[in-house]
């Protein structure tokens, strides 16, 4: 019997099975060809010899195989000259396959999915590599352009650059020479790990210098005459930066970093830059290439917040519609914003056949910024330098300072100049000055007229930051009030700097849509303005990468409120396809489908549009326009709303009011909280273990003593509604101490509180539980996601003192309390609630006293016998969480959206997992109908519940990306 042979598949197992798939679309290899580094294989194909780079293993989990691999690629070509080439990459199944075994390594080959980087015609591809070649073929015979996708050469990038700085080391006064102000750079009363910061700075700074010296040397080649770009060295490199800083690009070359790259990161930047051919996306990366390849640590140290590339590109579509229009961007940043406007600028210019390069005049004459961190005036300038580096220009109108001081036809010095002006250097003990200066290093200044288009996404900063020491706050302070962040002056200053008739654009706080802070600057954008689109995304948490708070795209424009035509309609919309998936072209396709329709539904995108009149009915909570997942959805649940405002009132004023107040921890030892449902004493210092008549026993959460007390020194009380589950909690109480108990020194100690407990103190308690004594209650905060949300209102027969996790309603017939408990756990409540909800950050919503007071949910004598006999029905019944009673399989359709989401195949309808309400809720809903006399169809009621996963699900599932 013969011995099995023994092995591994490498990649010079696959040579011959790839010669012979070549040999079947017209090639032959070559082997007699020897040189320096040796190719995998060299084969004659379409009548040009072709290196062929062959490599195991997936390079989407490991960017640095795709470096390396691009980087020995570019030695081949350096060695052998030869134009054409691919590097090809096969999955690691192969090597499950004998290496001895041909014909399952030449089918492998033929048919297994490959990741192919052309190099030459610039390609990805992924595909069987038999299809991958007919593609390549394809291209070239058609003479089909061709590029490396931006995704791709950004992943490659970003990877080299946390290569790079790892391997950087930084001294105190390199790093001086990069930035000046350190708290403006990582943002007010924040800290940051430094010399990571910097170390990602100095990187991002050469790589850009390597970049623009790429896409300027496609339009003037002489740059690097006599230079052997195949293999540059520190040396080589600062002879090509100083040939450019000669002729004029101060902003981008001036400051060296070179002498901090480590010698063989110079050669393998060069390697890269010139081996992807970045010239064919040069209008794709300015503008996002410093936020796209910053470090997720990078990211978290700086708390950076950028508007996605898409969302800039949106915004330019949607105001921009001349080719001349003059654009200011008052919080520019690294200019993603100002270089979508320029994308949009141009292809409007190229779209009404106009000759010559419009470049000089969008950069000197019509694109204006202004930053307060010198930083992001430099990336911005350079930026749009960076969009046709083939046109040298003499400055960009860039300014460098505190926007909100800016006014329209004022001259002010400009930003566009070189960053070694901003650093933090001292000669002779004095600081250098901030100076303005064209790209020769000749100082002028700019002139800011009033704008065609403003665009932004204003800082979010709160006001209470200590934001005041670098900007202007008093100016817009009428115009906007005392409260409302930092975003709110800077739409005030959109509207000192916009034309009558202009258009602003903005990514702003989707608080702008509701309450009592914002109510001036959204009055501001509504009556003064003529808003046009508001547009949310339903996936994402908005258009600002990176954040956690929810935003929205504010397109409106500049008229006199007189003049405003009638019947305008605004149009809000939904985004539901993921911001990160969206493409240029998909944008152009929203952009114009929003211009034109007014109600539309599809995969990807709602719209419904109301008229001026609807939005003044609803001014002070405009969520109703824009909540949820899907406007259906929303349709559905104003069907319910609907039907209830016919037989329902409004509520009384002072209907409601807050719980108690605990201050400074005194509830550790004023309440004990009853174990009763999961999670309700997780906050809980002092736990109630067991009660006679005449004691209450408690323990720390630590469990370490038990404590004996006699029950006449507290009141029923209720700390908390967290894992309560019966409407009528009578019993389920929790107590509150009115005056000293037994072992209360001991407690107080034990607790850490450190109030005083004295005479007063136990006054003030007393006329508390006497102000706040109620039979009724409803939860403050709901969060629908938590397993121990599952009803909003409760009844006691016996007087609560609620804490201020609950609004106390002050209903004092015992009867119509008890119905008012039925109708704020019903549909009912919950359509209104849903439809009207803060979005601010997805979680924990507060049920706020306007809202409240907005809805018709208080029910007319007529009606309250019937629903208190579906409160006595019901009332005893347990609940299971809120998500449950929506939808039996809550939990694995949300895996199952998230998963399909991820596939690119998201959509909030369910094949799978067919939609089952619960039971329970389903009957409870129909008997609160019936009781009104409200006609409610099941099918009505299982699409506003489905409209109310939707939400659960979309909302749950927001992150970070």
């Amino acid at each position: 019997m013969g011995r099995v042979k023994k092995g591994k598949v490498t990649e010079r197992s696959l040579y011959t099975p790839m010669v012979k798939v070549f040999e079947r679309h017209g090639g032959k290899g070559i082997s007699e060809i020897s040189y320096k580094s040796v190719p995998d294989l060299i084969v004659e194909w379409l009548g040009e010899k072709w290196i062929v780079s062959v490599k195991i293993g997936d390079p989407l989990k490991r960017a640095k195989l795709v470096i390396d691999a691009i980087l020995q690629y570019q030695d081949h070509v350096r060695d052998t000259g030869i134009e054409y080439g691919m590097i090809v990459f096969f999955p690691e199944e192969v090597r499950k396959i004998s290496p001895y075994d041909q014909d399952a390594l030449e089918n492998f080959v033929e048919t297994a999915p490959t990741y192919v980087l052309v190099m030459n015609p610039s390609m990805e591809i992924r595909d069987s590599f038999s299809n991958v070649l007919y593609e390549i073929r394809k291209a070239i015979e058609k003479n089909i352009p061709t590029t490396f996708p931006l995704s791709t050469v950004l992943a490659v990038l970003k990877e080299h650059v946390m290569s790079i700085m790892d391997s950087i080391k930084l001294t105190e006064t390199e790093i001086t020479r990069i930035i000046t102000n350190e708290e403006l750079f990582f943002g007010i009363s924040g800290k940051a790990k430094k010399e990571e910061v910097f170390r990602f700075l100095a990187t991002y700074i050469f790589l850009s210098q390597v970049l623009f010296l790429r896409l300027y040397s496609v339009e003037h080649p002489t740059i690097t005459k006599g230079v052997d770009l195949r293999k540059v060295d520190k040396k080589t490199a600062q002879t090509l930066f100083d040939r450019i800083l000669e002729i004029n690009y101060k902003p981008i070359f001036e400051l060296n970093v070179l002498e901090v790259i480590p010698e063989q990161y110079v050669e393998d930047t060069f390697k890269l830059i010139w081996g992807l051919k970045v010239e064919k996306i040069r209008y794709e990366l300015p503008g996002r290439l410093f936020h796209e390849l910053m470090p997720e640590k990078i990211r978290k140290l700086l708390a950076a917040f950028y508007t996605r590339p898409i969302a800039a590109d949106l915004l330019a579509q949607l105001t921009i519609e001349d080719e001349n229009a003059t654009v200011f961007d008052p919080a520019c940043g690294s200019g993603t914003i100002l270089t979508a406007a320029y994308k949009r600028k141009l292809e409007l210019w190229k779209k009404k056949g106009k000759r010559g390069d419009p470049h000089k005049k969008f950069c000197e004459q019509q694109i204006y910024g202004a930053d307060i961190m010198p930083f992001s005036v430099h990336l911005a300038g350079a930026n749009l330098a960076a969009m046709n580096p083939g046109i040298t220009i003499n400055k960009v109108q860039i300014a460098l300072g505190d926007s909100l001081k800016l006014s329209p036809d004022t001259r002010i010095k400009p930003g566009y100049r070189s960053i070694m002006e901003f650093v933090n250097v001292r000669k002779g003990g004095q600081q250098n000055q901030a100076k303005a200066f064209e790209v020769n290093g000749a100082a002028y200044n700019i002139l800011l007229p009033h704008m065609d288009v403003v665009l932004m996404n204003p800082p979010f900063t709160k006001i209470e930051r200590g934001i005041k020491r670098y900007v202007d706050l008093e100016r817009f302070r009428d115009v906007v009030g005392g409260e409302v962040g930092l975003w709110g002056h800077f739409i005030a200053l959109a509207d000192v700097f916009l034309k009558e008739g202009g258009t602003f654009g903005g990514v702003i706080p989707i608080s702008i849509l509701r309450g009592r802070e914002t109510k001036k600057v959204r009055e501001l954008v509504f009556t003064k303005w003529l808003p046009l689109y508001i547009i949310k995304s339903t996936i994402n948490y908005g258009f600002s990468e990176w954040s956690e708070y929810r935003d929205v795209l504010i397109i409106a424009k500049k008229v006199d409120p007189k003049k405003r035509p009638k019947n305008h309609k605004v149009k809000f919309c939904l985004i539901k396809k993921n911001l990160n998936k969206l493409t240029e072209e998909d944008v152009k396709r929203i952009a114009e489908t929003i211009k034109k329709e007014e109600r539309y539904r599809s995969s990807d995108l709602d719209i419904d549009a109301h008229t001026l009149e609807e939005i003044e009915r609803h001014f002070e909570n405009l969520m109703v326009f824009i909540s949820g997942a899907t406007l259906d959805g929303k349709d559905a649940l104003v069907n319910i709303i609907s039907k209830a405002n016919k037989k329902l009132l409004k509520f009384p004023e002072g209907y409601f009011k807050e719980g108690y107040r605990f201050s400074g921890g005194s509830s550790n030892i004023l309440t004990i909280t009853r174990n009763i449902g999961e999670g309700r004493t997780d906050q809980a210092f002092l736990i109630l273990r067991k009660e006679t008549p005449n004691e209450i026993v408690a323990s720390t959460s630590a469990g370490v003593a038990e404590f004996r007390m006699k029950r006449e020194h507290f009141v029923p009380a209720l700390r908390t509604p967290v894992g309560l589950d019966t409407m009528d909690i009578t019993g389920k109480h929790d107590y509150m101490a009115k005056e000293s108990y037994e072992h209360f020194d001991e407690i107080v100690k034990l607790s850490g509180y450190k109030g005083k407990t004295d005479k007063k103190f136990w006054e003030s308690v007393r006329r508390a539980i006497e102000r706040n004594s109620t039979n009724t209650v409803m939860t403050r905060r709901i969060n629908p996601f938590s397993p121990n949300q599952k009803l909003v209102a409760f009844y006691s027969e016996e007087k609560i003192v609620p804490a201020d996790q609950l609004k106390i309603i002050t209903e004092e017939n015992p009867k119509r309390a008890k119905a008012m408990v039925v109708l704020m756990n019903s549909i009912f409540f919950l359509a209104n609630f849903f439809n009207s909800k803060e979005e601010t950050t997805g979680r924990f919503v507060d049920i706020r006293g306007p809202d409240l007071y907005s809805m018709r949910l208080y029910p007319p004598e007529e009606y309250v016998e019937n629903l208190v006999k579906v409160f006595d029905k019901y009332k005893d019944k347990e609940f299971p969480a809120l998500t449950k009673q929506i939808s039996e399989e809550f939990e694995e359709r949300y895996e199952q959206f998230w998963i399909a989401e991820r596939k690119n195949q998201a959509v909030l309808e369910f094949a799978v997992i067919p939609y089952r309400p619960n039971k329970l809720r389903l009957e409870f809903d129909m008997d609160v109908a019936v009781a009104l006399g409200i006609e409610l169809s099941e099918d009505e009621l299982l699409k506003a519940y489905k409209a109310i996963e939707a939400d659960m699900i979309a909302t749950r599932g927001l992150r970070r990306d």
